[in-house]
Formats: C-alpha cells, sequence, structure tokens
C-alpha cells in the first residue's frame, strides 16, 4: 500500500497593476524573472487588500483595486498547492522607496510586453484576456502630427 503525503494548501492573491497606460512588473525577488505582485491572504484582511498590501511591499505600488475578480491560477511550491486570485489594480502612485526595493526591480511596460515577460503563463493568459476585454485602461500615444510651414 503506497500512502501520498497529503499537499497543503494555500491562498494568495495578486495584482495587475497599471499606471497611466502602463503594466507595472516586478522582478520575483533574487531572480531576473518579471511577475506581478502577490501574497498570501492575511487572515484579517479581504483578497483585494491583501493583493494591495503586497503592491506596496513588494513594488512601492498605491492604488484602487477593484473588487472582480479577474482570474485565477494555481501552482505548486515546497510540498505546497497555492490559489491566486488576481484583480486589477489603478495605480495611482508609484513611491521612490518601498520595502523590498532592494530586492526587486520594477519596470512600466506596455500591456504586449507585459504579457510577453511576464511569468507564469498562467497570468500571461490572464492578462491578454484581461486586456482584450478591457482595452480602454490601456491608453494608447497620441502620434504627434508635424505640420507643414508654409514657404
Amino acid at each position: 500500500m503506497v500512502f501520498e503525503k497529503k499537499k497543503r494548501y494555500f491562498k494568495q492573491s495578486g495584482v495587475i497593476p497599471v499606471y497611466q497606460g502602463k503594466v507595472v512588473l516586478i522582478t520575483a525577488r533574487g531572480s531576473d524573472r518579471w511577475i506581478i505582485p502577490k501574497g498570501s491572504i492575511d487572515w484579517e484582511l479581504s483578497a483585494q487588500e491583501s493583493a494591495a498590501k503586497e503592491a506596496l511591499e513588494e513594488g512601492g505600488i498605491k492604488g484602487e483595486v477593484h473588487p472582480e475578480e479577474i482570474g485565477t491560477y494555481s501552482y505548486e511550491k515546497l510540498g505546497g498547492r497555492y490559489k491566486v486570485r488576481l484583480y486589477y489594480m489603478e495605480v495611482k502612485k508609484l513611491k521612490d522607496t518601498w520595502d523590498e526595493k532592494h530586492f526587486r526591480k520594477r519596470k512600466l511596460v506596455t500591456s504586449k510586453q507585459a504579457i510577453k515577460k511576464v511569468v507564469p503563463s498562467a497570468v500571461s493568459k490572464i492578462m491578454a484576456d484581461f486586456f482584450h476585454e478591457n482595452r480602454h485602461l490601456i491608453k494608447k500615444k497620441k502620434k504627434k502630427v508635424k505640420k507643414k510651414k508654409d514657404k
């Protein structure tokens, strides 16, 4: 008879932060992989509040987390199973200093760049679907038209 060790189950939440039409990505701690802010849901906070707290700690990102969940994904790590609930965050401010600044980089990219760069692929898929459905959240830069001088 074979016994399987029971996996521990963890709930997490994260945000897809958008600042002035750009997606804010951060690096994973101790890595150059681009991710979104996420972490465990604190028992005394809602999933949205926990996600906002993680965004501030991990990337110096402050803003409004919208209440509707935009997607979920799961992964396994160190014998545990994690389920992550994702939310859209309208970023109001990017702080110059934050708790994990010495461990992480922060970068603003277009939605297309974010979809290509972010890991895991499950987040990339959620992002692609979300931005396809919500194009208005990503502002396009208007091309400047040069006026011809009259001679």
